[in-house]
């Protein structure tokens, strides 16, 4: 069988973090030499404009399988398997531009949502089998994160790619909590990985259901 050829992409840090996890997980999975011929790694600014668009055009450098798109989600307490990227923005968040989007949809002339047809069921049980939390989420928000992923899978449908997408949020660092609400949820950065690692390998090996 042949080995599905993968984009990862994450985000660097955004709104005063000092860090993003995305990131961290981005360039420790970039370092792995085993990893080399089967991934390629693209870091985004947390820009409306310009993170799409640089998305867009690696999608079109290379001839992926599988694009997973990595994120960090403040307060929650799981990694988070979006199943649905909405035509949608809706924030009073600036971006690290500078820019607050209006309200309303990315596209209008295009679908109000695409559903990723990735397992993610299958995801999930992976990573609760290993004590990993995960969760299958119906909302990747609507600001840069959900906006990228609707950008990618209009992409994929309206060009008809071969190729499958999905967001994967992930909860704040522990050091990330300091000076929040107690109680701010946080997840280690080794459990993370781990459950980034784990659908990256199914991603890679397993075949994809269309």
């Amino acid at each position: 069988m042949k080995h599905k050829k993968v984009l990862i992409t994450g985000f660097l840090p955004f709104l005063g973090e000092s860090l993003n996890p995305s990131q961290i997980l981005l360039e420790n999975i970039k370092r792995d030499l085993s990893l080399q011929d089967q991934i390629d790694t693209l870091l985004l600014p947390v820009s409306f404009q310009q993170a799409g668009a640089l998305l867009l055009q690696q999608l079109k450098q290379g001839r992926y399988d599988v694009v997973l798109m990595l994120g960090q989600a403040g307060g929650r307490k799981r990694i988070s398997l979006e199943q649905v990227a909405l035509n949608w923005i809706e924030t009073e968040k600036p971006d690290e531009d500078g820019f607050t989007p209006q309200r309303g949809p990315i596209a209008s002339q295009s679908e109000s949502a695409y559903f990723t047809a990735l397992p993610l069921p299958q995801w999930q049980k992976l990573l609760e089998d290993q004590q990993i939390p995960a969760e299958i989420s119906l909302s990747a928000g609507g600001y840069v994160c959900n906006h990228i992923y609707f950008q990618v899978s209009a992409a994929i449908h309206q060009q008809g790619l071969a190729t499958q997408a999905c967001f994967i949020h992930v909860p704040y660092l522990p050091e990330q909590t300091v000076g929040k609400a107690t109680g701010t949820p946080a997840m280690e950065l080794d459990q993370m990985e781990k459950g980034i690692r784990l659908v990256l390998k199914a991603a890679i090996n397993k075949p994809i259901s269309k």
